[in-house]
């Protein structure tokens, strides 16, 4: 029973009864609140936290000792919410990249968070949902402070009696615990903010000795040391082209197979048909999901960038960029990257190219595309036109390609590509598909699998016009987020190389690439870090024979790369 108190229910009240043991439960549920996608079913929450009894037991003890009895319960309050933040931030990263959350380095996901949820919903929308869980927030901390508070005011007998009962629920969980251990079975009971405090404790100290390995690794650069010429591409323009969420899922997973072989052969016929060549392999990407600057840099840096602290120390650092090693080699260099807008390129300093174009610098007077600010289309376009035809040297330059960004609709229609001129032709009308909600994830795969078929046509539209004599690097930067097919067994994309020379393209690895455009199914994929070494090694210098040429392998650029 519950005492009389000005602040509380009268003695006996119902509904304070309901409060207090809502309360139990509640905390009882935050406790076992799930960070792994896995975990989002009811067997989960089948499960005794001991924190649970323990905290009840703590707050009964302190009865009538007013300060330390309202400390304790903003002290639990406090950490519950810390526990279901990170958490729940643990379930979006695993989601969206397929592991957990790294609180040290990873900040500014929340901010790119915002700003893909801002552009998909609509920015009231997404205020909206912000404000909603911020309340459901506050709403959930008063509730468990006001219904832990009625433990204060309990009756002597039920005060007793409620001492008890957690003394025995904690008990008989301590001795189950025991009891796995030794029969080695899951009674489902457990410490389990002990458990994830030393699980994160470990991954914060695993995260630290990462840096200092990383250090090393940047240290040490034979490849930027040799001071590479890339003579087989003297007088050539490089272009690279990422494409946004080009993984191996969207070619060889069963809903996509059939489509994508088709449209890889098409897009073969196009560019052969323009006198063209291609030879594809698989690349092993660092990440999954998203973070595609990560790819980039990986690229760029010759060095697995596998999480944002990596990238933080890369930038800070005087390793040298692709785009430099091309630019001392006597090439100029530019990066558009579209999705860019309203701040600071800040790796811009690490990459030191001679001509960065973001949103504003290319000038895009069409109606943008949600979270994707303009067409791949309108940013080839105005690169043929603005920077590659305006060049006055050799070019090498790395495009981001957006068009197949989560979440993947609305989608352009494709336009003749002499009416692009300022992108105006995109007026609102010039576009497919909705807006889709990932709570419904049939639609949304549809829409993934329509963005990449859409955006290797366009790729093999614009290499048939327009490749000239240039080396072109068409690369997927990662696989998509778990919502299209789950967790692929690979972080594999496909690479093409395109020229109109085919005996560049002889100087790959043969172990890795093969002609065409589909990628052999069972070559092995070269990683993503080693492919700097790759272009600074293989167009260095002629190869003495297509003996000798077919012999170079991963382990002659790698040793360094990664």
């Amino acid at each position: 029973m519950l005492s009389s108190d000005p602040k509380t229910p009268s003695t006996g009240s119902k509904f304070a009864v309901f409060v207090l043991i809502g309360a139990i439960v509640l905390l009882t549920l935050l406790l076992r609140f799930p960070g792994k996608p896995a975990q989002l079913v009811a067997s989960h929450w089948l499960y005794l936290p001991l924190e649970a009894p323990l905290a009840v037991l703590l707050l009964l003890l302190l009865r009538g000792k007013s300060f330390a009895f309202n400390a304790a319960r903003w002290l639990m309050i406090g950490f519950l919410s810390l526990l279901l933040l990170l958490r729940l931030g643990d379930l979006i990263s695993r989601t969206a990249f397929g592991r957990a959350f790294n609180p040290i380095a990873e900040w500014h996901l929340v901010t790119q968070g915002w700003s893909l949820t801002a552009k998909t919903l609509g920015k009231a929308e997404a205020l909206g949902l912000a404000a909603g869980g911020v309340l459901l927030l506050v709403l959930i901390a008063v509730f468990l402070y006001r219904g832990l508070g009625r433990l204060a005011h309990l009756s002597k007998p039920s005060h007793k009696r409620a001492l008890i009962a957690s003394v025995a629920v904690a008990a008989i969980g301590a001795g189950m615990m025991g009891l796995e251990k030794h029969h080695k079975k899951n009674y489902h009971v457990g410490m389990v903010s002990f458990d994830e405090l030393k699980s994160r404790i470990e991954y914060t100290h695993k995260k630290i000795k990462d840096q200092a390995e990383f250090t090393e690794l940047l240290a040490s650069d034979p490849i930027a040391d040799s001071a590479p010429r890339f003579a087989a591409l003297q007088g050539r323009d490089v272009i690279i082209l990422y494409v946004e969420s080009y993984g191996r899922t969207s070619i060889d997973s069963e809903q996509f197979a059939e489509v994508a072989d088709a449209r890889l052969k098409s897009v073969e016929a196009e560019i052969l048909g323009a006198g063209l060549s291609v030879k594809s392999a698989w690349i092993d990407s660092p990440i999954r999901g998203g973070r595609s600057w990560l790819a980039h840099a990986t690229v760029a840096s010759g060095l697995p960038l596998t999480d944002h602290a990596r990238f933080d120390r890369l930038i800070t650092s005087d390793r040298k960029s692709l785009p430099v090693l091309f630019s001392e080699a006597g090439w100029e260099t530019a990066v558009l990257l579209p999705v860019v807008k309203g701040v600071k390129w800040v790796e811009g300093e690490w990459y030191k190219v001679d001509r960065f174009y973001d949103r504003d610098a290319l000038e895009y007077q069409g109606e943008g595309f949600g979270y994707v600010t303009m067409p791949d289309q309108y940013t080839l376009t105005r690169f043929e036109n603005n920077v590659r035809g305006t060049a006055e040297r050799p070019l090498m330059a790395h495009i981001g390609m957006m068009d197949s960004h989560a979440p993947w609709g609305p989608l352009p229609i494709h336009q003749s590509w002499d009416d692009i001129g300022d992108g105006s032709v995109f007026d609102g009308t010039q576009r497919h598909g909705d807006r889709h909600s990932w709570a419904k994830p049939a639609p949304v795969r549809i829409a993934y699998g329509k963005s990449i078929d859409q955006t290797l046509k366009l790729v093999g539209e614009y290499l048939a016009r327009f490749a000239d004599d240039a080396l072109f690097i068409v690369v997927g930067d990662h696989q998509p987020a778990s919502v299209i097919d789950g967790w692929a067994p690979s972080a594999e994309v496909p690479m093409h190389v395109v020229s109109a020379d085919a005996e560049l393209l002889e100087r790959l690895p043969s172990l890795n690439f093969n002609d065409g455009m589909r990628p052999a199914e069972k070559s092995p994929a070269l990683p993503m870090q080693s492919v700097r070494g790759m272009l600074a090694t293989v167009f260095e210098e002629p190869l003495p024979n297509a003996s000798a040429q077919n012999s170079v392998s991963v382990n002659t650029f790698e040793t360094s790369e990664n």
